[in-house]
């Protein structure tokens, strides 16, 4: 699978889940029929504290921790959570909700306990209302190449501090030329396009590699989509 096709995937489930959180307050009762149906888990969760308003069926039959989670309410997050990525979560929501963009879609990724094993979940956040967000999510081992893209990119990054830090240190400038040297640009090319020198971009690229401790192209590729769901 593509980085194209990978990212065709994550859009897809991103405008289905707005098509979802339409339909949810449009039309409820076809909501509710449509819902047992689908592939996704979808819940509805307080913006303040993270409780659990509704969930389907889907999430309820996953495992008893997101049982328990539905009972207990956002404070049982950081007990099945890898914390590292469970406050990434928190505060991109926060900044979300200060947007207030009811046509947004925030993707975010947990690692959460699930049948006393570990999964990656990405997740589709929209604002359902000024207290309340609407969530749907997928465990990523049912997207394919996704997944061992994620195990691949997070395997030590969410378990090591220092990687989480490096990753996390990426200037807004570094961001964006992931994207481009992952879309395959030369340093000329995005010298011309950025209106600095081949010897800044060289210096950025150089920089990136060593934050991210990586050493080849390819690796690029896998962090520039993980950097549009981030």
């Amino acid at each position: 699978m593509t980085s194209h096709t990978q990212q065709e995937k994550v859009f897809k489930i991103q405008h289905f889940a707005y098509k979802m959180r339409n339909l949810y307050t449009e039309n409820p009762e076809l909501f509710n029929e449509v819902v047992q149906y689908i592939p996704y888990i979808v819940h509805t969760n307080r913006k303040d504290n993270l409780d659990i308003i509704y969930a389907n069926e889907k999430l309820l039959q996953k495992g008893p921790e997101l049982e328990k989670l539905v009972e207990l309410g956002g404070s049982y997050l950081p007990e099945i959570s890898c914390n590292t990525l469970l406050k990434s979560a928190v505060e991109k929501a926060k900044i979300f909700a200060k947007i207030n963009d009811g046509h947004a879609v925030c993707n975010y990724i947990q690692y959460l306990q699930v049948n006393k094993v570990k999964k990656y979940v990405y997740s589709s956040k929209l604002l359902l209302d000024e207290n309340l967000y609407f969530n749907l999510s997928v465990f990523t081992e049912e997207m394919g190449m996704i997944d061992k893209m994620f195990n691949s990119v997070f395997g030590a990054i969410h378990q090591n501090p220092i990687k989480w830090q490096q990753f996390q240190s990426l200037t807004k400038m570094e961001k964006k030329l992931i994207k481009l040297f992952a879309d395959g640009h030369s340093n000329n090319e995005l010298a011309e396009m950025l209106f600095i020198s081949p010897h800044t971009v060289q210096t950025h690229r150089r920089n990136i590699y060593s934050k991210l401790s990586i050493s080849k192209a390819a690796e690029l590729i896998k962090i520039s989509l993980v950097l549009e769901i981030l």
